[in-house]
């Protein structure tokens, strides 16, 4: 268990001050595209210096070690060396010039470059005697911002829409793993210990689901209520092998439908807002995104199904609650209640085979063969070969963060 856990990497994601972490980011997203090129010539190598505040040298040490490393952020994150944890931030009026300037000079349809507005920035802090914060600096403040804000304030709404739907529609999707949602609820069941049988609560229950294919990428059942920690373990269980898992469960079946997603589409839930998961995402290249208030059908493909997945609880599982008292009538859920939680879970397992083997009113075809038609089409998605290492990103950050 402990020889898949890169200790460097993984505490790195939880204990990385906020500016070295966004450093980090910023670089792989610039670094990233050229070290999967066979070649990166001196034009591109200086357009990446200028955009990170380094010089050729360093650009070409950076794109070696994004080739040797793992494709994490953190493969990329800065030298230490010159102090711990908090050294190295900026003096808050010097956060709060750069924050009130982006707002007022950068965010707007003239369209500032980085090295004009570094300008202004240096600037504005010279005025007022604060130290001038370097440019690189100014360009990771630039992306923590989402780039849906940046190009509707520089481009206008044309400009965004592309990032954040049109017409009111969310995105098309055209391929598995291109959008996933995730949700909780908890079940309308209640489930009894392994030891004496008795009642012990309700449990809930955390799914992915691939919007592309309907497929169930991923699921949780747990006593605890929804949580940061919950969504890190449906992710984890939704981008790796889940043979090992099927196995523990004595389940016979096929349930190939995993991998990382490209787009993880959440509602605004505080747990879906944490820290924690957002670096973890940024960590494994994940994308978020969240529903807009006040339009359900962003996100409602995750809620049908386990509406779907309750209405089969309540036909077919004893010691249901049913969705509310005037359908339990007389019904006594704990005295009918016998599962076990392990059992529930198995059960569940066995209910997303059926599932994927039932033909989709929406697809008008199985959720299994879209998933082999699309596969057949842009290849087999890679899964994730050292779970716990993937796990220590999302559960150990989120514990930290959270405590």
């Amino acid at each position: 268990m402990t020889s898949d856990t890169p200790p460097i990497a993984a505490q790195g994601v939880a204990t990385l001050p906020d500016e070295a972490w966004a450093q980090a980011r910023h670089r792989t997203e610039i670094i990233g595209p050229l070290a999967a090129l066979e070649v990166v010539g001196h034009e591109a190598a200086d357009e990446a210096a200028q955009a990170l505040g380094l010089s050729r040298r360093q650009v070409y040490v950076l794109i070696r070690r994004a080739r040797q490393g793992t494709g994490l952020v953190t493969d990329l994150t800065p030298g230490r060396s010159g102090g711990g944890k908090g050294k190295g931030r900026l003096p808050e009026p010097v956060e709060r010039i750069i924050r009130e300037l982006l707002q007022k000079r950068f965010l707007t349809k003239q369209k500032r470059s980085l090295a004009a507005f570094h300008r202004e920035v240096a600037q504005a802090c010279k005025t007022q005697k604060l130290p001038v914060p370097a440019r690189n600096t100014v360009a990771q403040r630039i992306a923590g911002l989402h780039p849906a804000k940046i190009a509707r304030s520089r481009g206008g709404q044309d400009a965004a829409r592309p990032l954040q739907g049109a017409g009111g529609i969310p995105p098309e999707v055209t391929m598995p793993l291109e959008q996933v949602q995730i949700d909780h609820t908890v079940i309308d069941l209640i489930v009894v210990d392994e030891r004496d049988r008795q009642p012990i609560g309700r449990p809930y229950l955390t799914l992915a689901i691939d919007v592309f294919t309907r497929c169930v990428l991923g699921m949780v059942v747990t006593l605890e209520a929804p949580s940061a920690v919950s969504v890190g373990l449906c992710l984890a269980h939704a981008a790796c092998d889940k043979r090992p898992w099927l196995e523990g469960l004595n389940v016979e079946m096929d349930w190939p439908m995993s991998g990382k997603p490209r787009l993880l589409y959440l509602d605004n839930a505080a747990e879906f807002k944490s820290e924690a998961l957002r670096r973890g995402c940024e960590q494994h290249g994940i994308r978020l995104d969240y529903r807009p208030p006040g339009q359900p059908h962003y996100g409602g493909i995750v809620e049908r199904i386990i509406g779907t997945a309750m209405q089969m609880i309540h036909d077919e599982l004893p010691g249901t609650t049913f969705s509310n008292p005037g359908q339990r009538g007389e019904y006594d859920s704990e005295k009918m209640a016998t599962l076990t939680l392990r059992e529930l879970e198995r059960w569940l397992a066995l209910a997303v085979g059926t599932y994927h083997g039932s033909v989709h009113n929406g697809l008008l075809q199985p959720p299994a063969a879209r998933w082999a038609e699309a596969v057949e089409r842009v290849g087999v998605p890679a899964v994730v070969t050292r779970p716990t290492a993937f796990l220590v990103d999302f559960r150990l950050c989120c514990k930290n963060r959270e405590a």
